[in-house]
C-alpha cells in the first residue's frame, strides 16, 4: 500500500495498471492493431469494473450506506464475478488473440507477484524465503515459452501452458501452507485434457525434468537462513511469513492486553480509527465474524495518536467490545514497530504468530473466513 495524502493505493492494482499499460504500449510496438489491442487488454478492465462495481453492491447490501459500501471488497463473490466476466470477453475473442491474452495475464501475474512479498519455507530449508521471487522466476520461463507461440495460438500450447501456470500456484499453496487437496482434481483433468489434445513431445518432457532438477539443485545450495525484515526497517509493514513484534495495550477499562498470551490460537490484529470511513465499513462483517468463531481472535488497535478525541473512538466502538480486544496505541509505538502508514491494515496470525495473510484497506467477512480457516 502506499500513502498519496488521504488516499491508500494498493501497490498490486498499481502493479496492474502499471502493466496494462506496458502491455499496451509492447503490443503496438509488435504491430498489434489498435482494435485488437482493446479487445486484448480490455477483458481485464471489464473484469476489474466487475469486481469492483459487484463489491459496491454487496456492500450497499451489508452496510446500508453507499458512502461505505464504496470501500467495500466483495469477497469471494466478487472475485468469482469478474473472473465469470473475464472468461466471457476471453471466449468472445478471436482465436488467434488468445496467446496475446495468455501472455497479458502471465505478465499481470508477475507483476503483482512480485511487488507482494510472501514468505515459505521450501523443502531442504527450514527457515522462510522469499517465495514471490521464486514464483515470479518461473512465471518468467513461462512468458518466454508463451512468447514463441503468441502470435499462431493452438489449443494444445493454450493447456499446457494452463498446466505449467496451475503448476506454479500450486506449488505456492502447497509452500504457504494454504494447499486443499480437492485443488487435485482439475489439475490433472487439465494435464488430462492438454495430453489429449497435444501430447508432449520428448524434448519438453526432457526439458521440464531437466527444470526440475535445476531448481532443486538451487533450493539445495541457498543459504539456510533468508535475512528477514525486523519491525523497525523502513520497509512499511510486515511481510508473510514473519512475526510481528509483541505489543502490551490497554484495553478500554484500563486492563492491560498482551498479544504473546494469545500464542497457540489463530489472532486477527487490525488497526482502525474513528475517523477512517473503510474502517467503519468493515467494522459490522468483522464483528460478525468475530462472533461465529471461538477459535479465532481479532485484535481491534485504536491509532489513538490519530484521534482528535479518545472519546469518539470509545463510543464508536462500543457496539463491538463484545466481538473484539479492543485496545488503544495512545503513544503510537505499535503503529510505529508496524509501520502502518494506511488504514485499515489488518494481520492475520497463524497458531505460532507467524503473519499467513494482511490486507491495507477494508475487509469482510469473506476476506477473514478464507485467510484464518
Amino acid at each position: 500500500m502506499i500513502a498519496i495524502g488521504p488516499l491508500n493505493v494498493r501497490l498490486d492494482l498499481l502493479a496492474m495498471m502499471a502493466s496494462l499499460l506496458i502491455l499496451y504500449i509492447g503490443f503496438k510496438k509488435i504491430g498489434l492493431s489498435e482494435k485488437d489491442r482493446d479487445a486484448v487488454l480490455g477483458t481485464w478492465f471489464a473484469g476489474f469494473l466487475a469486481w469492483k462495481g459487484s463489491a459496491i453492491v454487496l456492500g450497499l447490501a451489508s452496510t446500508g450506506s453507499l458512502a461505505l459500501s464504496l470501500y467495500a471488497t466483495g469477497g469471494t463473490w466478487s472475485i468469482l464475478i469478474a473472473a465469470g466476466v473475464i472468461a466471457f470477453f476471453v471466449y468472445r475473442l478471436l482465436p488467434s488473440l488468445r496467446g496475446y491474452w495468455l501472455f497479458s495475464a502471465l505478465f499481470l501475474w508477475f507483476a503483482m507477484t512480485l511487488v507482494v512479498p510472501k514468505y515459505g519455507t521450501l523443502p531442504l530449508l527450514s527457515s522462510s524465503q522469499p517465495l514471490h521471487l521464486y514464483m515470479a522466476a518461473l512465471i518468467v520461463l513461462l512468458l518466454i515459452a508463451t512468447w514463441r507461440w503468441m502470435r499462431t495460438p493452438t489449443l494444445g500450447a493454450l493447456l499446457w501452458t494452463g498446466v505449467g501456470a496451475f503448476s506454479i500456484w500450486l506449488i505456492g499453496s502447497i509452500v504457504t501452507g494454504t494447499f486443499e487437496l480437492w485443488w487435485i482434481i482439475p489439475f490433472f483433468l487439465l494435464i488430462t485434457v492438454a495430453a489429449y489434445v497435444a501430447r508432449p513431445s520428448q524434448k519438453a518432457v526432457q526439458y521440464g525434468l531437466g527444470l526440475i532438477v535445476v531448481l532443486a539443485i538451487i533450493n539445495a545450495s541457498l543459504p539456510d537462513e533468508t535475512p528477514r525484515l525486523e519491525a523497525g526497517s523502513s520497509q512499511t509493514g510486515l511481510n508473510i511469513g514473519q512475526v510481528p513484534p509483541n505489543f502490551k495495550l490497554k484495553r478500554t477499562d484500563g486492563t492491560t492486553f498482551n498479544l504473546s498470551e494469545l500464542r497457540g490460537e489463530r489472532v486477527v490484529v487490525n488497526f482502525w480509527a474513528s475517523w477512517c470511513p473503510p474502517c467503519r465499513a468493515e467494522m459490522p462483517d468483522m464483528a460478525k465474524y468475530a462472533r461465529e468463531q471461538d477459535d479465532v481472535t481479532i485484535v481491534a488497535v485504536n491509532t489513538t495518536t490519530s484521534e482528535r478525541d479518545v472519546s469518539d473512538a470509545e463510543s464508536f466502538v462500543a457496539p463491538y467490545e463484545d466481538a473484539f480486544e479492543v485496545v488503544y496505541d495512545e503513544n503510537g509505538i505499535v503503529g510505529d514497530a508496524y509501520r502502518i502508514q494506511a488504514m485499515p491494515t489488518t494481520y492475520v496470525l497463524d497458531e505460532n504468530g507467524v503473519i499467513i495473510a494482511k490486507q491495507f484497506g477494508a475487509i469482510d467477512h469473506a476476506w477473514l473466513d478464507a485467510q484464518t480457516n
